[in-house]
């Protein structure tokens, strides 16, 4: 009888013994699951970047009241070096037809339309230039379409990084 009640106890004791193993694999379990609910929380709440993996920028420039002429004027240009993708947005704001268009240069001297349209804007028109190639530098070239019919543009230029 001895025998059989050692032997009761020894599977009782090795029962419990498999569900305090059980036990501590939930635990860590739990511990991890709970770790990475933190985790998120805190990326949610916090909303910090990841290192690796920088927010894009984001440029904008406005030029208002730039009058055009019976010769080609230009608006500012802009280094582009650091920005993936951009685009000109044209407002005629004045009283007259005006010829814009794109030009690029791969030195901020030597400048080109390489190809891109020229546009007439209508006067409270607006034309969104995106141009196909790419140097360094970007401008947009504008001039009246009648001579001596002068008006007023404001051009926007926008980018990300």
């Amino acid at each position: 009888m001895a025998k059989v009640s050692a032997m009761l106890e020894d599977s009782r004791f090795a029962r419990q013994k498999d569900n305090l193993e059980h036990l501590g694999v939930l635990g860590i379990f739990a511990g991890i699951v709970l770790g990475a609910v933190a985790i998120v929380l805190c990326l949610i709440l916090y909303r910090k970047p990841v290192p690796e993996c920088p927010e894009p920028e984001f440029t904008s420039i406005v030029q208002r009241n730039l009058v055009s002429r019976d010769v080609e004027g230009f608006s500012k240009s802009i280094d582009l070096s650091r920005i993936r993708t951009f685009s000109f947005l044209v407002r005629n704001d004045g009283p007259n037809p005006v010829v814009a268009q794109t030009e690029l240069s791969p030195d901020g001297v030597t400048w080109s339309s390489f190809g891109e349209s020229s546009y007439v804007i209508e006067p409270g028109d607006k034309h969104l230039f995106v141009p196909q190639f790419f140097l360094r530098y970007a401008r947009i070239k504008f001039r009246n379409k009648k001579p001596g019919m002068d008006t007023v543009i404001t051009v926007w230029f926008q980018g990300q990084g």
